[in-house]
């Protein structure tokens, strides 16, 4: 993000920012499917498939290090605390969010986790587990909650969470 993106809509933002995510998870996703079973070629350059997977994981779990825990927070630190206080945080959608990025982040660690232990076959279970959640939680936002956002939330509110969604990298 960056200062003319002030001008923008703070839902725009957020949802462009899901396009970033779902291509990184495309991008886990054929990483993950290479090192199936079906996924395996013959034992040929297995060395090289090693570095060239680690090295994906690496540039993935960057992303999800830096840019996914700063999408995680300027929902969390900008536009909830002003939509709950139409909807609600306790309950509801905003407390259903919050939950999932917080399973977001602990399935992260664990992924990360396995990644370290260099036995691809609980990579490939963590990564899917992670990938599915965090595709689904992704859509629940875009189909839900930026819906309800869209109705509630007026021209100011939104101007005052874009600023606030600024300030967070």
């Amino acid at each position: 993000m960056n200062a003319k993106d002030n001008d923008l809509n703070p839902l725009d933002a957020l949802r462009s920012e899901h396009e970033e995510i779902r291509a990184v998870l495309n991008k886990l996703e054929g990483f993950l499917k290479k090192q199936s079973p079906a996924g395996k070629g013959g034992t040929n350059g297995a060395a090289e498939n090693e570095n060239d997977l680690a090295a994906g994981l690496n540039e993935i779990t960057a992303y999800f290090d830096k840019d996914l825990e700063a999408h995680f927070k300027r929902e969390e630190e900008a536009l909830f605390p002003v939509l709950g206080n139409y909807i609600g945080i306790e309950t509801g959608p905003i407390n259903v969010m919050i939950i999932e990025h917080n399973n977001c982040r602990e399935l992260f660690n664990d992924f990360k986790k396995k990644i370290a232990g260099k036995d691809y076959k609980p990579v490939v279970s963590a990564g899917n587990s992670l990938r599915q959640l965090l595709s689904e939680h992704e859509d629940k936002e875009d189909s839900i909650l930026f819906h309800i956002a869209e109705m509630q939330l007026t021209k100011d509110e939104k101007r005052s969470i874009m600023e606030k969604m600024l300030t967070i990298n």
